[in-house]
């Protein structure tokens, strides 16, 4: 279903059994799960995860526990695009969905610290995390605006 999803890191009680992710750079031909904004959200992701099982089990909280990681999952579906995407309007759009998507994640991450259901020092792993990320996908999304309003220019001085 998901072809695109790379290898899912392991944690070892407390630390991950991966290196620290490098500054983000766009390759051509890279795969997705190359990349270092893809791993760092599959990081964010298992996260996510282990945050929601221990979420209260009444109906409310599992809903927002599942969409917290479904959005998620899509934020890695979203990444896949992006790559396969062709650089300019194309790929800011997908780019603007995986915005989206992270803003939502915040939002519910807002919630659970402001009832009390995860501490402070989780949410602030948690900022950490989604910090790198928004650095990463911010500066994705200028260089591909970039692109996408030259294409605009550069047609319009083809077309007179």
């Amino acid at each position: 279903r998901r072809p695109c999803r790379g290898r899912i890191l392991t944690s070892n009680r407390g630390g991950f059994d991966a290196a620290p992710p490098e500054k983000y750079t766009e390759h051509e031909g890279m795969k997705p799960g190359q990349s270092s904004i893809y791993r760092e959200t599959e990081l964010l992701l298992e996260f996510s995860v282990r945050v929601s099982e221990r979420l209260p089990k009444s109906l409310p909280w599992q809903v927002m526990g599942k969409r917290l990681v479904g959005n998620l999952m899509d934020c890695l579906d979203f990444i896949c695009l992006a790559f396969q995407a062709e650089e300019g309007r194309k790929r800011l759009d997908v780019i603007d969905c995986i915005i989206v998507r992270m803003t939502a994640v915040k939002m519910v991450y807002r919630q659970m610290v402001n009832l009390k259901h995860i501490s402070t020092k989780q949410y602030a792993d948690f900022l950490g995390m989604l910090h790198s990320i928004s650095t990463q996908v911010g500066a994705w999304r200028n260089k591909q605006y970039h692109v996408a309003v030259g294409d605009v220019a550069n047609n319009k001085r083809n077309r007179q």
